[in-house]
């Protein structure tokens, strides 16, 4: 029996700073500071914006006497683009795998050298939209001179981790002395509480916010083969194909 296990913590936090402006009617082409143009374009703009994930995880695994294994993890991720009450998210995975050649009933063939059966489910999260979307954002703006207050965007507080969920099954494969391998699977994946933007009617004053409004699935089947075709000392020759069927349905929107 040999069991290994692994405690972690990571963050993640990243800064960026950006300054920009204009002028025109240079006077010198190899002269391309500001102050080498006389026209101010009035388009001097700089900001800020900031991005942190902070996570926790587990995986332990295991295997008995190198032809079953068996693996699991969690983790508890948090991301500062969701509101701090729906910052957190939990995942997970398991899976396993089993090398039937090696049991001692399989029978030994000179044609078959390994026979592997897999199987895997897990899910992971997905915060990838833009920062601060989970609360409105203002412009400051010049009213004739005068400072004026705008909002730009309108946030939704309510919105939280797209969780994509995949199912693997298959089957590994070794031939003829190595001659041939491959790997037949079949996959499902299921995206539940699916970020995207909702566009809303211009009379509001806003485009559209963003919202966690759907689950959508992809299933299918998946062949891989790989085959040498001729092995000298100085020369190898290899080929390989593969073949997938999927298909994608919306399963609410």
């Amino acid at each position: 029996h040999n069991v290994s296990a692994l405690l972690g913590h990571e963050t993640y936090n990243t800064s960026s700073y950006s300054v920009s402006a204009s002028k025109s009617n240079m006077f010198s082409m190899d002269n391309t500071e500001l102050n080498g143009a006389v026209i101010d374009g009035q388009t001097a703009n700089s900001g800020k914006s900031m991005y942190n994930n902070e996570g926790f995880f587990l995986r332990a695994q295991y295997d008995y006497n190198t032809r079953i294994f068996a693996s699991a993890s969690y983790r508890l991720d948090a991301s500062s683009r969701f509101h701090p009450d729906h910052r957190w998210g939990s995942f997970w995975s398991l899976g396993g795998g089993w090398l039937i050649d090696k049991e001692p009933w399989f029978p030994r063939t000179p044609w078959l050298g390994m026979l592997k059966l897999k199987a895997s489910i897990g899910s992971q999260g997905n915060d990838n939209i833009g920062d601060y979307l989970y609360t409105d954002m203002f412009s400051i703006t010049n009213s004739d001179g005068e400072i004026a207050i705008q909002r730009s965007t309108i946030g939704n507080k309510e919105i939280t981790w797209e969780t994509n969920t995949n199912f693997n099954a298959g089957v590994d494969f070794e031939l003829f002395r190595g001659r041939l391998t491959g790997s037949a699977e079949y996959f499902y994946r299921l995206t539940s509480d699916m970020l995207y933007y909702v566009t809303i009617p211009i009379s509001y004053g806003f485009a559209g916010y963003y919202d966690n409004i759907g689950d959508m699935r992809n299933s299918g089947v998946e062949f891989a083969f790989n085959g040498n075709i001729m092995s000298r000392q100085n020369f190898t020759w290899d080929a390989y194909i593969n073949f997938t069927h999927y298909t994608n349905k919306i399963l609410m929107l």
